[in-house]
């Protein structure tokens, strides 16, 4: 689209508002129609305010009358008003954001006048122009690549600290997508113990610095100059806020000052070198609650989660997202390239075993939760020992899932439910990632697992459908058509985020779903008549009640004896006589 050449009526109107404007005022001159680099149209002219005349352009964007045109000085690099952005763009009081088509460039430069001649007035004080509209943190750190991460624990530090001696400080120096970030890990305090954040996880680079409470003169002077230097912080800070120069400290490459509510992140680039870089803040916490009521019992919660694959990698991640405290983790499995397609994890654990990538996951999403891995498979070769250990261990925990899609495993956890009375979600992704099906099992609530899957298997029967499920499901089916139909990110996605709140719900004796048994379609197909579709499934027979065996008393007896026998022979071999 060619707006000049689209709308010759438009160009018309644009031409006359200007020429009229030239004949109403006497400080706008030299009128220039023309083209920038890019093709678009532009035009230069002049504003003169006193003695002082301000060459600048307006060049019209592609898509104008609906976007306005952007007016910079006729040299970009020029630094014309405290409103003007990184690329030279004057910000004037018609932008995107309250931008209509009926304005013209015409108005534009009424704008650009008021604000140049404001700020730059031919006779008196310049006057502070006030900002019309907020910018985000983000808007404002585009062209910033050092950031200093305030976690609330240490803004809550410095805001009590007394001016004394400097604080030897220890740093996490973290590489960014082009830049850098800097948290505070440690602070040695006047008494000689160490302050360090929670909920931190330590990754990256560590270096060291002092931390100094300086008074808010000193401050002040910090953050008005734009280029302070090392020299300058060695030389007129200290000799203002202490006795003791900091060049007499070694581990000097971080210097971090304070008032209590500024803070001031310095880094020395270069030991030999006198420039002093300054880490923007960003605070890490913005005071907003964003988990649900109930949620806080989730920290006191262990899962197991057998299966470290795609749906299982995604489960354990949204869990730590949701506050459960504990893990434990079993899948023997290597992460190789193939899997990223689906995996929550990436690059940096290729090689890794899942189980193993998957707790360094969920610490870097919730440092304050643990993680046990156990690198095993279930139903594979392994040593009595460790499989009964590991089945043990899962038997203890609060809550079972099963991301493993393997009969094997799903008969062996049933087996450790019905005993152990622990809860179990399991599901499923379906070949060709048509559709899938989540489940759960709350001991005394539901049927017990192996007939509620005996109820799904019987459901697709009924439906003449085929099942799609299974440890040997071909991701790669194909339709009607002969067309692949390959379970993606986004199928397995949803089945994960639907095992989870599953999850969630069993963890905190919630009751959000009416039933416990689902399959969920992606595609429209086999028993799905619409994507996204639901089906609740149901268990027809009647929940079944704990058979007891009724022994005579001397059968008890004998078998008393028989337990009572075992162990005196165990404390007799442990403590021989």
């Amino acid at each position: 689209m060619i707006w000049f050449l689209e709308d010759f009526a438009r160009l018309a109107a644009e031409k006359a508002a200007i020429e009229r404007l030239v004949a109403e005022v006497d400080w706008l001159s030299d009128p220039v129609w023309g083209f920038a680099d890019n093709g678009r149209i532009q035009l230069k002219f002049s504003i003169v305010i006193g003695e002082r005349t301000y060459a600048l352009a307006m060049t019209y964007p592609q898509f104008f009358p609906h976007t306005p045109p952007d007016v910079t000085p006729a040299d970009p690099q020029q630094s014309l008003s405290a409103h003007q952005y990184g690329n030279g763009n004057l910000c004037l009081e018609y932008r995107p954001d309250n931008w209509q088509p009926d304005l013209t460039g015409a108005d534009l430069i009424r704008s650009a006048h008021r604000l140049i001649s404001s700020e730059h007035p031919a006779e008196g004080a310049p006057q502070r122009v006030p900002s019309a509209h907020s910018i985000t943190k983000g808007q404002e750190l585009r062209t910033q690549s050092r950031r200093h991460i305030i976690v609330k624990e240490f803004a809550e530090l410095v805001s009590g600290m007394a001016e004394s001696v400097p604080l030897r400080t220890a740093v996490q120096l973290i590489p960014r997508n082009k830049g850098l970030s800097a948290i505070v890990s440690g602070v040695t305090l006047v008494d000689g113990s160490t302050w360090k954040p929670k909920g931190v996880p330590r990754f990256g680079g560590t270096f060291h610095g002092v931390l100094v409470r300086i008074d808010s003169a000193v401050m002040k002077w910090l953050i008005d100059d734009e280029v302070a230097t090392a020299a300058k912080i060695l030389r007129d800070v200290f000799a203002l806020s202490f006795s003791t120069p900091l060049a007499n400290y070694e581990e000097r490459e971080v210097f971090i000052a304070t008032d209590g509510v500024e803070i001031r992140f310095y880094w020395q680039l270069r030991e030999t070198n006198d420039e002093m870089a300054v880490f923007e803040n960003v605070e890490a916490e913005d005071g907003c609650q964003r988990m649900p009521s109930g949620y806080e019992a989730l920290a006191d919660r262990t899962v197991a989660v057998i299966g470290c694959g795609s749906v299982g990698s995604k489960v354990a991640v949204s869990l730590a997202r949701s506050g459960v405290g504990h893990f434990m983790l079993l899948d023997d499995d290597i992460l190789i390239k193939p899997n990223l397609v689906r995996n929550d994890l990436d690059w940096r654990n290729i090689g890794d075993h899942k189980a193993i990538g998957v707790a360094q996951r969920i610490w870097f999403v919730n440092p304050a939760a643990t993680a046990t891995t156990y690198r095993i498979r279930l139903t594979g070769q392994e040593a009595a020992a460790i499989a009964g250990n590991a089945l043990s261990k899962i038997s203890e925990c609060d809550l079972i899932i099963d991301a493993t899609a393997d009969a094997g495993v799903f008969n062996l956890l049933s087996t450790v439910v019905t005993s152990s009375k622990t809860p179990i979600v399991w599901g499923e992704v379906f070949g060709g990632g048509i559709g899938g099906f989540v489940a759960r099992h709350r001991p005394g609530a539901d049927h017990p697992p192996q007939m509620m899957r005996a109820s799904l298997l019987e459901w697709f029967e009924k439906q003449d459908a085929p099942w799609f499920g299974g440890q040997d499901v071909d991701y790669g089916a194909v339709d009607h058509g002969g067309a692949p139909l390959v379970a993606d990110d986004g199928d397995v996605s949803v089945i994960a985020a639907h095992l989870a709140r599953f999850a969630v719900d069993c963890l905190i004796n919630g009751d959000s779903f009416p039933h416990s048994m689902y399959v969920v379609g992606m595609k429209r197909g086999s028993v799905f008549d619409q994507p996204f579709s639901t089906i609740p499934i149901t268990v027809s027979d009647p929940l079944p009640t704990e058979e007891t065996q009724d022994l005579t008393s001397s059968e008890a007896t004998a078998a008393r004896e028989f337990v009572a026998s075992l162990i005196k022979a165990k404390v007799d071999e442990t403590h021989p006589a």
